[in-house]
């Protein structure tokens, strides 16, 4: 098994922190989400990886070392490919062109995914979907009758089903992507003006190809500060080896919440959903569904819905604050 890992985005809906940290190794209760993603994967698909190949642009050299270290911890070889312009997801996936053979898995790195399901033999890949109450921001799939991926758009006006495409794949044979996608180069066929992985499946889907839409029991999204944040309370009602708080004589702590044994609390309330990372300071304030990052100082602030990234600086702020790492308010 192969595991191709798409994270060349630019990040921009979580921008100003993808300036610093790249989408897929921001951090939700310590762990990085691409971290999250692939202990997830393992679980539903509980297979041994032999090669992990990145699809990167710009990466400072902590991030791929993390990245190769990871790999190692699944008994795999990192590899990276760069994708140097923004030209698509199906572009991206080209970009590691000879790693695409036999089994291979695909996962686009800012989502967190939660399924017990193995492929069904009678499939030639498949994909995994969540139902949701407004497709129009995803790719989605529509249905044969008997059960195989009929037809697949991008972000669609007018949407044909609600079976979001989360973005995670299995193929059987990897290599049969290549011929998909250099038909749409060759056919300039493009979706929001991008070259799309779902265009490329299309064409499969029409040449024959069954590809199975598994579902999820749960999906979450971290594209977003919203929805980091959405994610971020959702991982603190269900994460069981969550360590629990130091207890603080000036603090009071409402769950679920987190408060990591190295940051510096005092006389503020922190949550509910609220996390203080390591080496944080947080005075007279009081922090709820928000997330103070490594070496932030937060001090006499009133936050809710608050993204404060590391080693920045806030004081005298009231209500959802977004600072980016080494930023200052107040």
């Amino acid at each position: 098994m192969r595991w191709i890992i798409p994270m060349a985005g630019e990040g921009k809906r979580l921008r100003p922190h993808t300036f610093t940290t790249p989408k897929p190794l921001f951090p939700i209760l310590g762990k990085p989400v691409i971290q999250w993603l692939m202990e997830e994967v393992y679980r539903a698909l509980p297979e041994p990886v032999e090669k992990m190949v990145f699809i990167i642009r710009d990466l400072k050299e902590e991030h791929r070392q993390f990245l190769i270290r990871l790999a190692e911890e699944w008994g795999a070889q990192a590899f990276f490919c760069t994708q140097h312009e923004p030209l698509g997801t199906a572009h991206a996936i080209f970009q590691a062109k000879e790693y695409l053979q036999g089994p291979c898995l695909i996962m686009f790195a800012d989502t967190i995914f939660r399924a017990a399901i193995q492929v069904p033999r009678d499939a030639e890949g498949a994909l995994w979907v969540k139902r949701v109450e407004d497709p129009r921001n995803y790719g989605v799939v529509e249905l044969s009758p008997e059960g195989y991926i009929r037809r697949l758009i991008e972000k669609p006006e007018a949407p044909l089903s609600d079976l979001a495409i989360i973005g995670v794949y299995f193929f059987q044979q990897a290599e049969r992507l290549l011929p998909a996608i250099e038909y749409l180069f060759q056919h300039q066929i493009q979706s929001k003006g991008e070259y799309q992985l779902t265009d490329a499946l299309q064409w499969l889907c029409d040449k024959g190809m069954k590809l199975r839409a598994l579902p999820v029991e749960e999906w979450l999204d971290c594209g977003s500060r919203s929805l980091i944040l959405k994610a971020q309370a959702r991982l603190l009602e269900t994460s069981r080896n969550l360590a629990a708080s130091p207890s603080l004589p000036t603090v009071q702590v409402i769950p679920p919440s987190y408060i990591d044994p190295d940051a510096h609390v005092s006389e503020s309330i922190i949550g509910p959903y609220a996390v203080v990372e390591g080496g944080a300071k947080v005075h007279r304030s009081i922090l709820s569904y928000s997330l103070c990052r490594k070496g932030a100082i937060i001090e006499e602030s009133i936050l809710h819905e608050a993204l404060i990234g590391a080693h920045a600086y806030c004081r005298g702020a009231v209500g959802s604050v977004d600072l980016g790492d080494y930023s200052r308010h107040g």
